[in-house]
């Protein structure tokens, strides 16, 4: 077979061997597009082109790629005739004279036990299973290429990025670009309708807290004036009680100054003499203080005896 080498070729790493894996820079840019996009979660895609053998080499050359939609959702390893039908229809649309070469995967931290996944996935999806997998794992930014031999995959140590005009997959990167526009948008105009129903939910639950606040200030308010009445009665009872208190206290002073002077003792002055009256009543004590003033008023007019002179 006649076959004109691409004329712009970058070589990642060593190709030794007999196969040879040549991928079209479109392909790998709309790959890597995927892997960013994919948000953590697997993808997958159909890698398109042709196969042939070129100077006893295995020689694959990849110019297409087209994306398999839910793929993350899928429940089984193989895939729907749902999906495959929506494949081809893409293919069918975009492309001419172009195969199923192989697949694409990715996923964000890809491990040594997704290798048994990846290839029941090759086994149940590919009749013919001399395709290629092409392999990026986003976290890390690593990709490779396996190939099918066998009945396991097997690392190719290099492969063959070309550079050519390829309108095809142009204008189909440029179909998707517009289509996830549309899709973002979308979710912007989701992600805006979530915003203003969580907006009015907490708008409503502000409102009902309010009402609740306003509720419960006013029930407050009552408890306020209840407790103030209540205070104010026992404060007036308190104070007839404290005033009935005074009352016993005064009685019983009274009663305990009777108990210390019980006979009732009376001072009378009599001239310059004091005389102490005992169990004199009160009007016992006016009588003789009327006359002790009457003796008193007797001795002031009477004039004393004048002494004779003594004899020697």
């Amino acid at each position: 077979m006649l076959w004109n080498k691409p004329k712009s070729v970058r070589q990642i790493g060593d190709i030794p061997g007999r196969s040879k894996v040549y991928i079209e820079d479109y392909v790998i840019r709309f790959a890597k597009k995927l892997a960013r996009e994919s948000k953590g979660e697997e993808k997958g895609a159909v890698l398109l082109g042709t196969s042939f053998t070129y100077e006893e080499s295995k020689i694959y050359l990849i110019s297409g790629i087209v994306e398999i939609r839910g793929f993350s959702g899928r429940t089984s390893p193989e895939l729907s005739q749902d999906m495959w039908e929506r494949i081809y229809t893409e293919i069918k649309e975009n492309f001419t004279d172009l195969e199923v070469t192989g697949w694409f995967y990715t996923s964000r931290g890809i491990g040594v036990k997704d290798a048994s996944r990846l290839l029941e996935i090759h086994k149940r999806n590919f009749q013919h299973r001399d395709k290629v997998l092409y392999l990026y794992e986003e976290a890390g930014q690593e990709d490779g290429i396996f190939l099918y031999r066998g009945g396991k995959f097997e690392k190719q140590r290099g492969y063959y990025i070309y550079y050519e005009k390829n309108p095809e997959m142009l204008h189909y990167m440029e179909k998707e670009a517009e289509r996830h526009v549309h899709v973002v948008e979308q979710e912007d105009d989701r992600v805006l309708r979530n915003i203003r129903g969580i907006m009015a939910e907490k708008e409503e639950q502000k409102r009902q807290r309010s009402q609740k606040d306003s509720k419960l200030s006013y029930g407050v308010g009552v408890m306020v004036a209840m407790i103030v009445m209540l205070l104010g009665a026992a404060a007036l009872k308190n104070q007839n009680t404290l005033n009935q208190v005074k009352d016993q206290l005064s009685r019983l002073q009274q009663m305990a100054l009777g108990e210390q002077n019980p006979e009732g003792t009376t001072v009378e002055t009599m001239g310059s003499s004091l005389v102490k009256k005992e169990n004199a009543s009160p009007a016992a004590a006016d009588t003789v203080n009327n006359v002790s003033g009457g003796a008193a008023s007797q001795e002031k007019t009477t004039p004393s005896p004048v002494p004779s002179p003594k004899k020697e």
